[in-house]
């Protein structure tokens, strides 16, 4: 069993301005489980899932694929599916991928 406690969350750049992430896990096929904190403004790029991933919005808005999401809001993108992120307002999210997602466009 892993556990993460909330009170002990440690988080790291990603190299994109305004986006820290704190990682739970990676799995045996690249991909990652974290939460991701977004300053408003902030911008992740687009990129292509080789596999599925799950995102939530625990706090927030965000933008994702052209759809706004707010805290509560659920998406699930399948293999080959391309999306950049967007933060409307600062946003923290939870970011669950089966592999690594390749940057199209920076």
């Amino acid at each position: 069993m892993l556990v993460k406690k909330s009170i002990e969350r440690e988080w790291a750049a990603t190299g994109h301005a305004g986006i820290e992430r704190s990682l739970f896990r990676t799995n045996d096929t690249g991909g990652r489980s974290s939460v991701v904190r977004l300053a408003v403004g902030a911008r992740f790029p687009r990129h292509r899932h080789e596999g599925t991933e799950e995102v939530v919005v625990l706090a927030g808005v965000v933008e994702i694929g052209g759809v706004r999401l707010e805290a509560g809001d659920y998406l699930f993108t399948e293999p080959g599916e391309e999306h950049g992120v967007m933060a409307i307002a600062d946003a923290v999210i939870f970011v669950s991928s089966l592999r690594a997602t390749p940057i199209i466009e920076d």
